[in-house]
């Protein structure tokens, strides 16, 4: 019975030395949370008190003549949680004040994208900056959250107040030619962060700048973004279990690409010799990933992550290591390279050597540019006594550009097409179109503009005679489907309901263009794999079937690398519609000028590019085709 009593006390002992160590190891000076749209001070399921912004003193700050409204969010979604429940929402201009201590601090914006009453969910449009800073830019919150299959959502920044500095959010709508956009937030949190958390210290040493041969500096005046926190081989860890600084940790399981092995050890104690308790919750360090004991696996693979993030921004990549298996405890035991976007980060990576000794995390900084749409990260295990790898969490910051901004593009809008056989083969094609230069996109861009005013020329000069392909179509317009006389490679015949399917029954929300012409949609062809633009003729419009018709035969039979390609068209039922490729990357003219907030204006080296390949594709137009636009033109002239 004794021996049973010294059992039982042990147990207890070990119990309460690992609730102890779980327990918040950093308290914050500032500790704000605000409740945008409340009308008192609430309860958040995690214990938290969230203050009302009508009794505060934060604000919203705003013109007298034009003021934000506070509205309750449709709880129908499962959003009965505090702060989503409501919201502050403005047509104008408006701000918060907070009159926060010098330093480094979290800022958390969260967002419930619902219809506000008569504020339709689609129509916020907005942006955010804290002092010189570009938080958000032209965000919509409701593309984001359909992107992610989420209801609700938040974003959390990094940034540093200086002395004498108040904190001032600025939410402000985005320009629209029907002005019916709007800006709103259901609730911001500011928590501060220790000054040695994310940001170089002035006495150390700067991070290492992966495929560069000169560190980076991660300084005061560098915002930053979480995009991923992530427990690596364990379970989500919320805010209120993390070591006081509330941040929440996410499984990685989703992000993985390569099968693994986790281990967990929950008996021994971490030991925070090399750096600081609040730096990541003990669970982090003890939990991780490995390949496992196959070594003709391990010769062959990677431990690899695949990471989607905005292109064109530095990003600050943190990886979290800890060996807490017990036959890992010298050094040369396991070692293995990091590879940061196929570029070596690490080239031996042995934690005991960092470390010295067993159950004591670290953590490793590096800085990677990303000019595609990812971060992949990978670990590659050398010649050692275990032939294997080990990561314990992994975090990624987005840095701010030099002129103080993190803003991104929104999301492109998902309207769900008809349910596809194999979903992957689709993300596989956007992944390789997104990967198409800008001035290429640029020119093709351009070139459809200047081919549909030659075609415009070519229609208004002819004014008799009807082509066999306007003899063909008239004959079968009408019928539900049948093969085109030009051959499908060059022009595919596409029946109404396809086009229906495509565009979601011409849904408002996929509208990319419009004009006197009618309007262009994007759509999503063959299950979603391949996406389209899809010219949507105006009935009232002055082209008629013989204009159209005249635009098919002619484009359907130009091919070239600077020239939007006509893939097909649709003669049904009075409409008529032609599909072209789809190109991705906006207009030329957001391009040149930098007008949309989605794009910086091009170099003068790219804007030469596009001058290049415009006139390669005026040159192909001219006298490359066996029909040229200037014998065409020519021909019209002579029948007029």
């Amino acid at each position: 019975m004794e021996k049973y009593s010294v059992i039982f006390l042990i147990t207890i002992l070990q119990a309460t030395i690992f609730v102890a160590s779980e327990q918040p190891a950093y308290v914050p000076t500032d500790n704000i949370t605000l409740n945008c749209g409340a009308p008192t001070d609430l309860l958040a399921n995690d214990g938290r008190y969230w203050a009302a912004d009508k009794t505060s003193n934060f604000g919203p700050f705003e013109s007298s003549h034009n003021k934000s409204q506070a509205y309750e969010a449709d709880t129908q979604d499962g959003s009965e949680t505090v702060p989503f429940m409501t919201a502050r929402v403005s047509r104008s201009e408006f701000k918060y004040t907070f009159p926060v201590t010098s330093g480094q601090k979290f800022v958390r914006l969260y967002f419930h994208p619902a219809s506000y009453e008569e504020n339709d969910r689609s129509k916020a449009f907005f942006s955010v900056k804290a002092g010189s800073v570009t938080l958000l830019k032209n965000f919509s919150a409701s593309l984001v959250a359909d992107s992610k299959g989420r209801n609700w959502f938040f974003r959390e920044f990094c940034l540093n107040v200086e002395d004498n500095e108040v904190l001032d959010l600025v939410f402000t709508p985005s320009r629209s030619a029907s002005n019916d956009t709007y800006a709103f937030i259901n609730g911001i949190e500011i928590v501060s962060m220790p000054t040695k958390l994310y940001y170089t210290p002035p006495d150390s040493t700067y991070v290492p700048f992966v495929g560069q041969n000169y560190p980076f500096p991660v300084e005061n005046d560098t915002a930053l973004e979480m995009a991923y926190r992530l427990n690596v081989g364990g379970q989500s860890i919320s805010p209120n279990d993390d070591t006081g600084l509330f941040m929440l940790w996410s499984d990685d399981y989703l992000y993985m690409s390569e099968n693994s092995y986790f281990t967990m050890n929950n008996s021994v104690p971490i030991n925070y010799t090399m750096i600081p308790r609040y730096t990541a919750p003990e669970m982090v360090y003890r939990t991780a990933r490995t390949m496992g004991p196959s070594l003709a696996y391990n010769e062959k693979h990677n431990l690899s992550w695949r990471l989607p993030v905005g292109s064109r921004f530095s990003y600050m990549v943190r990886l979290h290591f800890c060996e807490q298996q017990d036959p890992v405890n010298s050094p040369g035991d396991r070692k293995f390279k990091v590879f940061i976007n196929s570029q070596t980060a690490e080239q031996i990576a042995d934690v005991i050597m960092w470390t010295v000794q067993g159950r004591v995390p670290i953590f490793k900084d590096y800085v990677v540019l990303v000019s595609k749409e990812y971060i992949t990260i990978d670990l590659h295990p050398i010649s050692a006594k275990y032939y294997d790898v080990i990561l314990n969490g992994i975090e990624v910051f987005k840095l701010s550009n030099s002129d103080g901004n993190l803003g991104e593009p929104n999301p492109e809008l998902q309207v769900a097409p008809p349910p596809p056989s194999d979903s992957s083969n689709s993300a596989g094609e956007k992944s390789k179109k997104r990967s198409l230069l800008i001035a290429g996109v640029g020119c093709a861009a351009g070139l459809i503009a200047i081919i549909s005013l030659l075609v415009c020329m070519v229609v208004q000069r002819q004014r008799k005679g009807t082509s066999w392909l306007c003899w063909w179509v008239k004959q079968n317009e009408g019928k539900s489907r049948r093969t085109s006389p030009l051959p499908d490679e060059l022009c595919r015949h596409f029946s109404l309901d396809e086009i229906k399917a495509a565009t979601n029954n011409f849904h408002d929300d996929l509208v990319v263009g419009k004009g006197g012409f009618g309007k262009v949609y994007k759509g999503f062809m063959d299950d979603g794999e391949k996406i389209v633009a899809i010219k949507r003729l105006n009935r009232e419009s002055s082209q008629g079937i013989r204009e159209f018709l005249t635009e098919i035969e002619m484009l359907s039979q130009l091919r070239h690398v600077h020239l939007v390609s006509l893939i097909g068209y649709c003669n049904e039922k009075r409409e008529m519609i032609l599909v072209y490729d789809f190109m991705r990357n906006g207009t030329l003219s957001d391009h040149l000028y930098g007008t949309s907030f989605a794009y910086d204006p091009l170099t003068w080296k790219q804007r030469l590019e596009i001058c290049k390949g415009a006139a390669t594709g005026l040159n192909y137009l001219h006298t490359e085709v066996r029909h040229t636009v200037s014998t065409v033109m020519s021909r019209q002239a002579t029948f007029s």
